[in-house]
């Protein structure tokens, strides 16, 4: 291990055991700092550090999407819900659940680590995540870090979109949910859930069927998924064991891609299992412990459109597993975390041609893994400070360091001001011929305030770069998010982000980087009837040759109506009409957006 990391790792150690026994006044005027437009459980993470600290604490640019604002969306995947967020930039592609990109201020997909439970989603071949394919029925909230989050994750150059799962409903042994969406182009949603504790167990269930006839030639898409928790809680309150399983299916065409006569179907089957542990090991100290395992199945057959022949087959079978170990330790002004974890995959990956078997090649690829990460939170009063280090060593490409610095400090009881600075870096593909992965800084800026009577307003300021042996990139920007408290039930929403996205060994702009993102939205919630109309236009700069369509707003009306209510038990029907104004909005061509269609459903819980 190289020296100077040592030097970086006992010096936080030295810091801590120098703490002072003064412990930080509780952190209830942290909570009612901003709490006017934030419910209580929203201002506590976990994603920046690895352990749950109050929003006001940190340092880094987050955004937190919980239950009710993905129900309030009549979402059906995580691509729908990240693309209401400001900063995140998607490329819906057709129907819900068919593949999608997605940017966070410029970093691309293959820059951003999605986590769920704590396991990786982003393949190990491509380093990519299917956000399309992620149902949202069993997530309890979403939190999104915009800019590099290697420090406590590793390869996270863009970013992390983590997404915390529900947790086994409390107090009663038999409860749940059915949702059930139709709509135009044979699109049908069909969901359920059932959730319980009994003594010391608890239990959450959740799965649905997704499917669609596309809304363009060659566009139908299938998707089902399963997931199970079983949670023990550990007798005198000491902790919890967690055993999940989350398994996804989906069949998807996508379209046609006429430039080189050619359909595609794809087959992508996903299976990921965890076993977590947290204990306290006393008032101070708490151990967590997570062993996991995944298997992702992918296929993609292609065929010629002209004569209907297949052309190409790939497949991919991707097996990891591993585990992680963390300690949190609260004590005086300090949270430290620090741990270790530890991640073995293999990939193996076939490509044939059968008119051209000359052509056919198979390859495949190891990638150990080895994290050691520490950070601390610091508080003083009104002032909070978060270094973190880590240290990665892979087998695939060699040992990646990470440091980050980061600063909180609450101006008066509504005003926040935050800076951040990181070093990060991105797995490459592991293809043989990308095995370069990229590294660099990224600053950011910014302050979070409700001093304006009935304003919320949050601006970010960042310059980030990314390098590789061929290029250097610089993206910097800003990103300003408002909100208003809500006046006889209604409320406004609006969202703007520069981002200037330029290749310095060129000295040109990196074409289909969203460059222009607006983002607004009306809302209305009396409990009984609620509505949103929610507008996103995007201006990505794109070459001519691509064909790309972007001068219009793409404005969503969500409705619902809760019908029945009571104690336990609540009935509501909803309807959504996508693309009002039959809006285009898409940078290549080869995968526009869909034109305005409606569907509608019911939704009950008890």
């Amino acid at each position: 291990m190289k020296r100077w990391l040592l030097c970086a790792l006992l010096c936080l150690f030295t810091t801590f055991s120098a703490i002072s026994p003064i412990r930080a006044e509780d952190n209830a005027s942290d909570r009612e700092t901003l709490g006017l437009y934030y419910e209580p459980h929203d201002l506590e993470i976990a994603v920046a550090t690895r352990s749950p600290r109050p929003l006001s604490h940190s340092a880094e640019n987050i955004t937190v999407i919980t239950a009710d604002d993905i129900e309030r969306l009549n979402a059906h995947t995580l691509a729908e819900v990240l693309n209401t967020v400001a900063g995140v930039q998607v490329d819906l592609r057709g129907a819900p659940s068919i593949g999608a990109t997605f940017e966070l201020a410029g970093a691309t997909s293959r820059h951003i680590l999605v986590l769920i439970d704590g396991v990786t989603i982003n393949d190990q071949l491509d380093n990519i995540a299917f956000t399309g394919q992620i149902p949202v029925q069993n997530i309890e909230r979403v939190e999104i870090v915009k800019g590099p989050a290697s420090s406590a994750w590793g390869s996270a150059l863009g970013g992390v979109v983590n997404v915390v799962t529900k947790e086994p409903q409390k107090g009663s042994r038999f409860g749940g949910a059915a949702y059930f969406s139709g709509g135009e182009r044979g699109t049908r949603d069909g969901r359920g859930e059932l959730s319980g504790t009994m003594g010391s167990l608890g239990y959450y269930l959740a799965g649905g069927n997704l499917r669609g006839d596309g809304f363009r030639p060659f566009n139908a898409s299938e998707r089902s998924d399963l997931y199970a928790k079983l949670r023990w809680d550990i007798p005198e309150n000491r902790g919890t064991v967690r055993l999940t399983l989350n398994y996804q299916k989906i069949g998807v065409e996508e379209g046609l891609f006429t430039w080189r006569d050619a359909t595609s179907r794809l087959t992508n089957r996903q299976l990921f299992s965890t076993l977590s542990l947290d204990y306290a090991l006393s008032d101070r100290l708490t151990l967590s412990g997570t062993l996991k395992g995944s298997r992702l199945d992918y296929n993609r057959n292609e065929s010629l459109i002209s004569t209907g022949e297949p052309s190409a087959f790939i497949s991919n079978d991707e097996i990891t597993v591993g585990g992680a170990t963390l300690l949190t330790w609260r004590q005086g002004l300090h949270t430290v975390t620090g741990g270790v974890e530890y991640d073995h995959g293999k990939s193996d990956t076939s490509v044939s041609y059968p008119a051209w078997p000359d052509y056919n090649s198979a390859f495949s690829v190891r990638n150990d893994k080895w994290g050691l990460f520490l950070n601390d939170t610091i508080v003083w009063g009104p002032f909070a400070l978060t270094p973190a280090v880590r240290y990665d060593l892979t087998s695939a490409t060699g040992d990646h360091f990470s440091p980050s610095i980061g600063a909180a400090y609450s101006l008066t009881d509504k005003t926040i001001l935050r800076a951040f600075a990181a070093k990060g870096y991105s797995l490459p593909r592991l293809r043989p011929e990308f095995r370069t992965p990229e590294k660099g800084w990224s600053i950011q800026g910014g302050l979070e305030t409700s001093e304006i009577p009935f304003l919320w307003l949050r601006g970010t300021w960042f310059r980030s770069t990314a390098e590789d042996p061929t290029d250097r990139t610089v993206r910097e920007g800003v990103e300003v998010e408002a909100r208003t408290v809500p006046l006889f039930n209604t409320w406004l929403t609006a969202g703007y982000v520069f981002t200037d996205a330029t290749s310095r060994s060129t000295n040109t702009e990196i074409p289909g980087v969203a460059r222009d993102r607006w983002d607004l939205g009306l809302h209305y919630d009396d409990r009984t009837i609620r509505g949103a109309l929610t507008g996103h236009y995007a201006w990505w700069n794109t070459p001519g040759d691509w064909g790309g369509k972007y001068k219009n707003f793409i404005w969503d009306l969500n409705l619902g109506w809760r019908l029945y209510r009571d104690r336990t038990t609540e009935t509501e029907i909803f309807f959504t009409g996508h693309n009002l104004f039959n809006g285009r909005q898409y940078p290549d061509e080869t995968f526009i957006n869909p034109s305005r269609w409606f569907e509608g459903g019911l939704r009950i819980t008890w």
